[in-house]
């Protein structure tokens, strides 16, 4: 993509979303119609599969530019997008991949990822709780996911994993209105309310033997995990960028004296957003060792903490109006060290890798 169109594309989409954050924030408006604006705009199938040869850089700028503007339409619209990434990968030989493309693609369903506890297993950071039995022609599921998004039945499709009693892993893809499918009540959270959020339960759910994405649990998930956790790190550096810009243009007066933290954290946000942007090109743990995409994400989460305190200092009590934006961006960037992976595991796989 060349600089001019990816400038005509973010100017675009800045339109669409410039003030829709406080009313998605209240809930009085809906992510899918973020969704909605994207797929007519066809940015939704950009870079699946890895986007060669140039990476998955135009969807990570889309995500980036939406973050800049609504962490809970750019984290839905990952939320989808990986959903995306996950069907676009299957065989279509033994998987229905070219119907469910079409059903999101068109946003007819919305993608929900389940894959939390499983990313963390394949860490070593926990059980994967979620079991799968055969049963005739189809497969039986039973577990509950703790955390899952986009959870907007029944025009919805959620992909999770579990293990069979001879320790078999698959990963699984569960329509939203199959029987014994539950979702607890939506509780009240300090950000992202409007992105459907919650806990699942599969109650002798059952799906058809051809939901299965893959049988190679680990060899799949560590193919699409770069990719999981650069798309992460741009809903990060968009965050950054906001609340950095707009701590920019208030300085002055007596905060001046904030003027040596906010060069610090605009430093930071050049170093995470060189390395990110490096490694869109190759989302590949076997040309960037893995390592380096877990830092990445841990010091841009962390980012994010650091650029919407300093916006909080130098903006001052404007700041401390609930329905300000640098409000909002402070209760945005508190979702990021729990959003799965949790900052605790992502210290934790890197203590084990150091």
């Amino acid at each position: 993509m060349s600089v001019e169109v990816g400038l005509a594309r973010a100017a675009l989409i800045g339109r669409f979303f410039a003030g829709r954050a406080r009313e998605i924030d209240c809930t009085n408006a809906s992510v899918r119609d973020g969704l909605l604006f994207l797929r007519d705009h066809q940015v939704l199938s950009d870079n699946l599969g890895g986007g060669t040869p140039h990476g998955i850089t135009a969807i990570a700028e889309v995500i980036r530019t939406v973050a800049e503007l609504c962490v809970s339409s750019a984290f839905s619209l990952w939320c989808h997008r990986m959903v995306m990434e996950y069907v676009h990968r299957t065989d279509p030989a033994t998987f229905p991949r070219d119907d469910w493309a079409r059903r999101l693609g068109d946003v007819r369903t919305l993608g929900s990822t389940a894959l939390g506890t499983a990313m963390a297993h394949l860490v070593g950071a926990g059980p994967l709780p979620m079991t799968i039995r055969a049963s005739d022609g189809s497969l039986v599921v039973n577990g509950r996911v703790p955390w899952a998004s986009n959870l907007f039945p029944p025009e919805m499709l959620v992909i999770t994993a579990g293990v069979n009693d001879a320790g078999g892993k698959y990963v699984v893809a569960v329509p939203g209105d199959t029987p014994g499918l539950s979702i607890d009540p939506y509780p009240e959270l300090l950000a992202l309310q409007a992105t459907g959020s919650s806990s699942l339960h599969l109650n002798d759910v059952e799906i058809p033997r051809d939901h299965v994405l893959s049988t190679e649990f680990t060899s799949f998930l560590r193919s699409v995990r770069p990719t999981f956790l650069l798309l992460q790190t741009a809903l990060c550096v968009g965050l950054s960028t906001a609340a950095l810009r707009a701590a920019r243009k208030a300085i002055g007066g007596i905060n001046v004296v904030f003027e040596e933290s906010l060069q610090a954290a605009e430093a930071r946000l050049h170093d995470v957003e060189s390395r990110w942007r490096g490694w869109l090109a190759t989302p590949n743990a076997s040309i960037v060792p893995m390592r380096g995409f877990v830092q990445l994400r841990l010091d841009a989460a962390l980012l994010a903490g650091e650029a919407t305190r300093v916006e909080a200092v130098v903006t001052g009590g404007r700041g401390y109006v609930t329905r300000s934006d640098t409000a909002r961006r402070i209760r945005e960037a508190a979702f990021l060290p729990v959003q799965a992976p949790t900052e605790g595991q992502l210290r934790w796989e890197l203590s084990r890798s150091a």
